[in-house]
């Protein structure tokens, strides 16, 4: 991925077009944005774009970011690979935990093998599946021992992974949280408590939590004097705060209480040609879920006519202003490239469900048909930031306007309370987000298999289960036609509007220019890496 740089300072009496240098600490001391709290450390447990966050600063994986933003080894002082793929040996470098204690290849087994367990309920315990591990889906699934796991500490420096099947994608995987080592002695010492506050946690990172409790707003992680990089770290600290009302946030950022802030709307407009302002496009996916056990929104035409009923193009330009762009597909542009540097998107050279009010009102005509009612009522959830807000009411009107007939009520949750009222399925239409885990297309198409625990719809499709488990199978050696199963599977889910779609995301920043950070290929900071100006 092109090296993208962004800039990092001291600010001081800033306006929409000066900067002239307002500094929130001292030099080292970083105070950053976030838009919702966070609620757990624990690296096997996390599931918000926001704990992966700080898990990323705190916590280390075999891989991690270089300064350029791709995947090296970072834990793993080297790995050999068998000719077939299916068998990892990593050596562990010599590192040690934020209490001292050394890292070794058993604190990746106990966390990988704790993450497969269905007893510890970690909603990102497919991602095993997906590393192809061997014997992941019989041990995720409760039918095999997790001792069968593909995952083997042969020494305190050596561990063994046997997969199930080639991935060539594995390195960026290896770098999500969920795959992060977990200290097993400290761990079940802590019980409950493990990841909840922060003397219930342990660091491998650069960073390593130094004042966080339960329901803060806000997080501070402080240089981790352990870390095996630690000289080259220049960040003393970074303070992370939640505002979830963007017009705080703003103020928060000009009396230099902020670092960074992340910015949407009129303000984009107001500071984009501010020497702190940025712009990343990022593998990030807004849509609608609709439930499907709600009577109603169990028949397609009903979901293609809302899919189809509110302006895209609206909503980026007029609500957003920041370069997102409309979402006329599931899995998002400049993302997943080949061996050649081509996209999925432009092999899949298709758009889905690209607004178009007159079908909308054609397929609702069909609805009503088949469903012998003209009228529906549904609530619409989502977050509380002022972005998520403009747009529920605007898709809210949107739909209303152009399909008589339908209600759509609003109902507003902070994030965690709308993530938990999905996950239960108590909810009817619900406006959410994801981002990519990984440098594949099937960290947004697992999502909508019948079986996933991110298909908050429960929209179910039998063909493009049949797909799914070919791309994640048979077809796991075979590029070209795995590459056409995914294109095919992405037709099947548009078809039937089995989300529908919003916009990939665009984030657009105000950060101090004293420092030069790199971003990963999901726009996040890395801050290990940040340097002078």
């Amino acid at each position: 991925m092109k090296k993208q740089l962004i800039a990092l300072g001291l600010a001081a009496g800033i306006t929409a077009g000066t900067f002239s240098g307002i500094s929130a600490a001292d030099e080292e001391n970083i105070a950053v944005h976030l838009t919702a709290e966070i609620s757990t450390m624990d690296t096997n447990l996390i599931a918000t774009a926001e704990n992966m966050m700080i898990a990323y600063q705190t916590n280390e994986g075999l891989y991690t970011y270089d300064e350029n933003g791709t995947a090296t080894l970072g834990m793993a002082d080297s790995v050999d690979i068998s000719e077939d793929g299916l068998t990892y040996t990593f050596i562990i470098r010599d590192a040690q935990w934020s209490d001292g204690t050394p890292v070794t290849a058993n604190d990746f087994e106990y966390s990988w093998k704790r993450l497969a367990d269905p007893d510890t309920g970690a909603t990102y315990a497919f991602m095993v599946g997906t590393a192809g591990i061997k014997n992941a889906a019989a041990v995720t699934s409760g039918e095999a021992e997790v001792d069968t796991l593909g995952v083997e500490a042969v020494d305190d420096k050596t561990l063994v992974v046997e997969l199930d099947k080639p991935v060539p994608y594995l390195p960026s995987l290896l770098i999500g949280p969920y795959f992060m080592p977990i200290n097993q002695e400290f761990c079940e010492a802590q019980g409950d408590q493990y990841g909840l506050t922060k003397d219930n946690i342990l660091s491998n990172g650069p960073f390593q939590l130094t004042d966080w409790e339960p329901g803060s707003l806000e997080v501070t992680v402080s240089k981790n004097p352990n870390y095996y990089g630690a000289d080259n770290v220049l960040i003393n600290s970074i303070t992370y705060k939640t505002i979830t009302d963007s017009q705080q946030a703003i103020m928060a950022w000009e009396t230099g209480d902020l670092d960074e802030i992340n910015i949407t709307g009129d303000n984009v407009l107001l500071y984009k040609d501010n020497e702190a302002f940025s712009a990343r496009e990022t593998p990030m996916l807004w849509y609608i879920a609709a439930n499907t056990a709600v009577e109603g929104l169990e028949n397609a035409n009903l979901r293609l006519a809302l899919a189809l009923a509110y302006d895209k193009d609206a909503i980026v330009n007029n609500i957003l202003q920041n370069d997102s762009v409309p979402a006329n597909f599931a899995v998002p542009t400049k993302f997943a490239k080949n061996a050649d540097g081509v996209t999925f998107r432009e092999t899949a050279d298709a758009t889905y469900l690209a607004s178009d009010k007159e079908a909308a009102k054609e397929y609702f005509a069909k609805a009503v048909e088949e469903l012998g009612k003209s009228e529906f009522t549904f609530e619409l959830l989502y977050d509380d930031a002022d972005d998520t807000k403009n747009i529920a009411q605007f898709i809210q009107s949107e739909i209303q306007t152009t399909l008589p007939g339908v209600t759509i009520n609003l109902q507003v949750q902070p994030k965690k309370q709308r993530t938990e009222l999905m996950n239960n399925k108590e909810f009817e239409l619900g406006l959410t987000r994801w981002g990519a885990d990984y440098q594949d297309a099937t960290t947004f198409l697992n999502l909508w298999t019948s079986d996933s625990a991110y298909n908050y719809g429960s929209w179910s499709n039998a063909d493009y289960d049949a797909l799914m488990a070919q791309v994640n199978g048979e077809f796991a050696a075979d590029n070209e036609a795995r590459v056409n199963a995914m294109v095919e599977a992405e037709s099947i889910v548009m078809s039937e509007a089995g989300i529908l779609p919003v916009y990939q995301t665009t984030t657009t920043y105000l950060t101090n220019p004293k420092y030069v950070v790199p971003v990963n290929e999901k726009g996040q900071n890395i801050w290990k890496h940040a340097k002078l100006a």
